[in-house]
């Protein structure tokens, strides 16, 4: 390992763990002290600065918890978290996961899922773009070849799935009053949530359990009649022709083709 390379990996370190003193290839003052004091300002820069990103990124868990209780938890995730990548976009996508082992948020088991949406809100808003595909596209093949076809989906693409109304705590906090919207609301209610933005806008739908198994497996590149199949098996009232449309009218298939197996 090159000099350079050992005192990164000693700088990484000394941000990770505060008890660390400041590494030996830190420039020595004129006088030969070590410069303690300024170290440990860029250390909270640092660290105030992967907050930000986070509270950025995840508004509605920084809105459930409040600000104060969120930066103390951002303050957490981030000593032992630095950032991989020098693409601050890309910051953060461990966070759901650490939620659920955090102490301090068990009593609010639905967190963790909430910031899930919200990842998956901010890699659409950041997702590459694409060109939609109306629904005449079927057009172009005979009626016996339509349950041989598979999508291409928008590379913004997303779904979730929770034992909790995530799709409805989070469009609460869309709004002026989210006490009040959620009055009533049984948190055990599990909900599915497809995430895409297909032109400017990121769209966070909510979707019936079988629409969830029906777009999942065209994701998973399954022909349109096996992911129909997935569907009302779980789904015995699932609308066909109502979700193909909607899948459309979504902007979220990018390409039709025709599979040589069902």
């Amino acid at each position: 390992m090159s000099e350079w390379s050992k005192l990164q990996s000693s700088v990484s370190n000394a941000l990770e763990d505060l008890n660390l003193e400041v590494p030996s290839g830190i420039k020595r003052l004129k006088n030969g002290v070590v410069p303690k004091k300024r170290f440990s300002v860029y250390r909270n820069n640092v660290t105030l600065s992967l907050i930000s990103v986070l509270a950025s990124t995840y508004p509605v868990v920084e809105e459930i918890v409040g600000d104060e209780f969120f930066a103390t938890m951002a303050r957490e995730f981030a000593l032992s978290h630095l950032p991989q990548s020098p693409v601050m976009i890309n910051y953060g996508e461990e966070f759901p996961d650490f939620l659920k082992t955090f102490a301090p948020v068990k009593e609010l088991p639905y967190l963790s899922d909430v910031a899930r949406l919200e990842w998956h809100r901010n890699t659409a808003y950041h997702g590459a773009n694409a060109s939609p595909v109306t629904i005449e596209a079927l057009g172009e093949y005979k009626e016996e070849d339509v349950p041989n076809l598979s999508f291409e989906l928008h590379p913004t693409f997303a779904l979730i799935k929770s034992d909790y109304p995530i799709v409805t705590i989070w469009q609460a906090h869309q709004q002026d009053n989210p006490p009040e919207f959620l009055k009533g609301l049984t948190m055990e209610q599990g909900e599915a949530a497809l995430i895409i933005r297909p032109e400017l806008d990121v769209l966070i739908n909510q979707v019936s359990i079988g629409t969830y198994e029906f777009l999942q497996s065209l994701n998973k590149g399954l022909s349109f009649s096996l992911s129909v199949e997935q569907a009302i098996a779980i789904e015995p009232s699932f609308d066909i022709p109502a979700n193909l449309a909607g899948l459309f009218n979504l902007g979220a298939v990018t390409g039709v083709n025709l599979t040589t197996t069902s």
